[in-house]
């Protein structure tokens, strides 16, 4: 026992242990949260503000997929499941079942953390590799469900399904939501509460125990600890997180098509995990930033795919921590040269 009680202490991270260093960038980010809802007051170029909610739309999902690779060491090649489900809950809410938009995005994501929950029951049990086959797996059935003939009155089936809210979430009507510049608040608020909500749980003696599974789950178990229900708990967390990213985007364009649930909207999240690094809270988000602009700046050029992957593998070999990885290395050695 005492020698998992050593491994829970040594996988604490240094802003638990230096708790008073913390608080003064806490108060930043409180500021940066506070201003960062005014940003389309003075950021007035729709076009540019559209891409970068796309951007924090897929850091959202990459910092779910994050929290769970890092903390599980678990990879979710299956995002698109609950990318594309919380999606068509909402319109599925909406329309058959009459609901207003508040009560269709509350539907989604409850409904979506449910069917995350069970699913996370039988997939956590498996291996790294057969989990993140498992979780493909599911994301392509979802995606044919979504596609069969006989689910089309619910789905769309092949054409995707169309959204009508009724009333308003927060104050936005469904036009108001579609605008970048009025969905800007909502998008930006959702970030920050997944931000924050991933720094406290990795922080917390929750986040001990499933980084010390990791390093040595046959240790964890002889000493009295419970490994599994921990880990469907972080699946059922990640999976919510990233249903968040999928309401946003049915809120935002008030459509979801099978395309949500295919492999390549996961991938999206998992190269922007990867190329911004999972180690820290803000590499996901750091790294979906760049994607986004990559496939912008890429796209304008005719040769999207062979750019973005030659950017791919030159962040990864050149990063192997991420982007972030490397902004905070970086950053250690600028303090270092400033104390001398």
């Amino acid at each position: 026992m005492s020698a998992v009680q050593g491994s829970l202490a040594s996988t604490a991270p240094a802003g638990a242990v230096r708790a008073p260093r913390m608080r003064p960038v806490l108060l930043v980010a409180l500021v940066v949260a506070v201003a960062g809802i005014f940003l389309p007051a003075v950021f007035t170029n729709t076009y540019y503000l559209g891409m970068l909610i796309n951007g924090m739309v897929l850091g959202v999902a990459a910092v779910g997929i994050g929290f769970l690779m890092y903390q599980c060491g678990l990879v979710m090649f299956g995002v698109a499941a609950f990318i594309g489900l919380p999606a068509y809950l909402v319109g599925i809410g909406s329309a058959q079942l009459g609901l207003g938009i508040g009560a269709a995005v509350l539907f989604a994501l409850v409904g979506s953390s449910l069917f995350a929950a069970l699913v996370g029951l039988l997939v956590v049990r498996a291996r790294p590799l057969p989990f993140a086959m498992l979780t493909l797996a599911l994301a392509q059935m979802l995606k044919q469900v979504a596609m069969l003939q006989s689910m089309r009155p619910l789905t769309g089936g092949d054409d995707g399904l169309t959204m009508s809210f009724h009333g308003s979430f927060l104050g936005l009507t469904q036009a108001e939501l579609g605008k970048a510049a009025s969905f800007w608040p909502l998008a930006w608020l959702s970030l920050c509460g997944v931000l924050l909500l991933v720094w406290l749980v990795s922080n917390a003696r929750f986040g001990q125990v499933l980084r010390a599974t990791q390093a040595n789950e046959e240790r964890m178990r002889f000493s009295g600890f419970n490994t599994y229900w921990p880990r469907v708990a972080a699946f059922t967390l990640a999976s919510f997180l990233v249903s968040v990213a999928g309401v946003l985007t049915a809120l935002n364009s008030a459509f979801a098509s099978p395309e949500l649930l295919d492999f390549a909207t996961g991938g999206h999240a998992l190269v922007a995990m990867l190329v911004g690094g999972a180690a820290n809270v803000l590499g996901p988000l750091l790294g979906a930033l760049l994607y986004t602009w990559g496939q912008s700046a890429f796209g304008a050029t005719g040769y999207l795919e062979l750019l973005t992957g030659v950017a791919v593998v030159f962040m990864i070999c050149a990063f192997p921590k991420g982007a972030m990885g490397f902004v905070l290395q970086l950053l250690g050695l600028l303090r270092g040269r400033g104390r001398k």
